[in-house]
């Protein structure tokens, strides 16, 4: 059962696996591919075969959040 708060996006897919700030791989075909050769997705992208990741998503977005800072504070010294 999704979660109401929780859009259907990338960021909250379990076959989604955020790399950066931007981007993550997805793992939807996992079977069928080379770890090297999942396509890389937009954070914000959706496709049908979204399935809802649960907890998993506000862990991602804490993460996320965690470099926007990092990111934030090197540009800034």
């Amino acid at each position: 059962m999704a979660h109401s708060s929780v859009q259907q996006s990338c960021l909250s897919c379990k076959f989604f696996r955020p790399t950066d700030v931007l981007n993550g791989k997805c793992r939807v075909d996992k079977e069928n591919l080379d770890p090297g050769d999942y396509p890389v997705k937009r954070h914000g992208h959706c496709c049908p075969s979204w399935q809802d990741t649960g907890q998993q998503y506000y862990i991602r977005c804490g993460w996320v959040k965690g470099l926007h800072m990092k990111a934030e504070k090197e540009s800034g010294q």
